[in-house]
């Protein structure tokens, strides 16, 4: 294992507890807008903060599709610094969601973590 293996992690302290319980979040007016997703901000309630990852079956209708989304967006913010940085994001696509795009989709993601916390160092 490596050795910061435990800090690159997506423990329990970085998710929501309960299905549907990042309302609040998505209910707040602060939002970073890509051309493929939208990312919800929150201020949180501890030093670490959460990932919520918000999809339908309108937008992506696979199942092997939405977690692979979902996938993709856990490992951006796992590898992020902005995990470090005390907020509750909930990350939505905005127009349905073509597979041959998670690429873009990733590379979109990291850039909207960038400009969440600019001051960050990433890994």
């Amino acid at each position: 294992m490596p050795r910061n293996a435990r800090s690159e992690g997506y423990s329990r302290r970085n998710r929501f507890a309960a299905r549907g319980s990042f309302g609040v979040v998505l209910r707040g007016s602060r939002k970073l807008r890509g051309r493929l997703a939208v990312i919800h901000v929150a201020t949180g309630r501890g030093p670490a903060s959460r990932l919520g990852v918000a999809l339908t079956r309108r937008l992506v209708a696979s199942s092997v599709h939405r977690n692979a989304v979902k996938r993709v967006a856990r490992e951006a913010f796992r590898r992020h610094a902005a995990k470090a940085c005390g907020l509750d994001l909930v990350v939505m696509l905005r127009s349905r969601f073509d597979p041959a795009g998670i690429e873009p989709l990733a590379a979109e993601l990291r850039e909207l973590l960038d400009q969440l916390c600019p001051g960050a160092v990433v890994e």
